[in-house]
């Protein structure tokens, strides 16, 4: 159908009218106006969205790294900032370098490890433990066979005796009567006494034994006074008693630190024999170490049983190692320099507070942690034991995360961060974290939070680009 001459009329006055406009100056003018508008923004958008792209990108490699690290990885690093050190998945302080070569060295294959290094490492040893002319030393591969090789004091006539005041649970998990029970299998393991109150009556009849005490954590070994028994007793032979100290927490040398019992007081007390766990209170590695008057630790040494208590000579020497740093410590000696577990022991008040304060301010600047405030209660050596220390701790809270869910990220990630809860804030306590590892432990608390920040940020700039794209 032909279109109408009207229509036709008014489609020329209309193309008329736009072109008349569009050779007016002011309509120029206002189209290059919005053209460079447009113009300019195009950058910003691209901008935006490759922002969007990169720290999607970034988070992304992030998660694969940590992951990679976890399911590669055999040892995680540990962040402890539970405020408890003992922990059984472990305290999160090294050992000093100095004692990790010394091991290296022996472990290496290519040294010489026959019986003359032996030999030499004992006299090594014992030079370095306190009171070396009377005393001596051995090192068990872990606490529970230095425990065990107690048992080699006894005999048919000198049983093995123990108050059941004193039975307490090891580290271990295993109940102290079970370990001495283990290398006792053909002598007598003696139990007196009760469990509420503790009496040196309570070995009234025993005129010759291997008497076994322990720091339960709550309350210091006391040393028997047999002596006295015997002088009230007709009988003969009760001061002929055998007197042995376990510590489960405690150092070689004696250090003052934090209230630590050590083998260095009990033997200057009148213990005939202390055993002492080895790991980072002792500076040194896992082990046990027996400590000692000679004729005990000789007659342990020279019976067959020990061959399979004893540690190899890499860990003797690492130990032995750190009973020296120890002592060089102590005696204040120019060069000597405080081990990882001495400078934690050691820091400031202040010096936790000031660093609180940072991480706070740090952590503060993440819109998705809610609050983080600084707290002032006591860290612990154990988490029931007498021995606490003055500390600081952040409290913080997520805008998305329950505590709970943000700590088991934490433990589960690449360094492991170990931290509690309480109500709905995950408390971090920095009395066993290192100075050195407060940008880690940052960067590891805000890891989940700047996850959820990107996604959120990056669901926002898709929203920016397709408003644009309809402008």
């Amino acid at each position: 159908m032909a279109i109408p001459p009207w229509t036709v009329d008014l489609i020329r006055r209309g193309l008329s009218d736009v072109a008349r406009k569009a050779s007016q100056p002011e309509t120029i003018e206002r189209l290059k106006n919005q053209a460079g508008e447009i113009l300019q923004d195009l950058p910003q958008t691209a901008a935006r969205g490759i922002d969007a792209v990169m720290r999607s990108a970034e988070s992304g490699k992030k998660s694969v790294q940590r992951w990679t690290r976890k399911h590669t990885t055999l040892a995680i690093p540990m962040l402890n900032a539970t405020g408890v050190l003992c922990d059984a998945s472990g305290t999160g302080v090294p050992l000093d370098d100095s004692i990790l070569e010394l091991g290296f060295e022996l472990l290496s294959g290519d040294t010489v490890t026959d019986d003359e290094l032996t030999q030499k490492l004992q006299r090594r040893l014992d030079r370095a433990i306190p009171g070396a002319d009377e005393h001596s030393a051995l090192v068990a591969h872990q606490f529970d066979a230095a425990i065990a090789a107690i048992a080699l004091l006894a005999s048919d006539e000198r049983p093995v005796v123990l108050h059941r005041g004193h039975a307490i649970r090891l580290p271990s998990g295993r109940a102290l009567p079970a370990v001495l029970a283990d290398t006792t299998a053909n002598r007598r393991v003696v139990e007196v006494g009760g469990i509420n109150r503790v009496d040196v009556a309570d070995f009234a009849g025993l005129a010759s034994c291997v008497v076994v005490l322990a720091d339960d954590g709550n309350r210091g070994v006391e040393l028997f006074d047999f002596e006295t028994l015997a002088a009230k007793s007709s009988s003969a032979g009760k001061q002929d008693a055998i007197q042995v100290v376990v510590l489960p927490v405690g150092t070689v040398r004696e250090s003052g630190k934090a209230g630590l019992p050590s083998a260095e007081s009990l033997l200057n007390a009148g213990a005939d024999l202390v055993v002492v766990a080895g790991g980072p209170l002792a500076s040194g590695p896992p082990c046990g170490v027996l400590v000692g008057r000679r004729e005990c630790i000789q007659r342990i040494r020279h019976q067959e049983a020990w061959r399979a208590l004893s540690a190899p000579d890499s860990v003797t020497a690492m130990m032995t190692m750190a009973i020296e740093t120890s002592a060089n410590t102590n005696n204040l000696i120019a060069t000597a320099l405080p081990t990882p577990m001495d400078r934690l022991l050691t820091t400031a008040e202040e010096n936790l507070h000031g660093r609180a304060e940072r991480l706070s301010t740090r952590l503060l600047g993440n819109d998705l942690i809610a609050k983080c405030e600084v707290g002032a209660a006591e860290a612990k050596i154990t988490d029931d034991g007498r021995w606490k220390i003055p500390s600081r701790q952040l409290r913080i809270r997520h805008q998305h995360l329950s505590a709970q869910d943000w700590v088991d990220k934490l433990r589960g990630d690449v360094p492991a961060v170990f931290a509690n809860v309480d109500g709905d804030d995950l408390v971090l306590d920095l009395r066993w974290i290192a100075a050195a590892d407060d940008a880690k432990l940052a960067d590891a608390i805000s890891g989940h939070a700047v996850e959820r920040d990107s996604v959120k940020r990056d669901a926002a700039s898709q929203v920016s680009s397709q408003q644009m794209g309809e402008v």
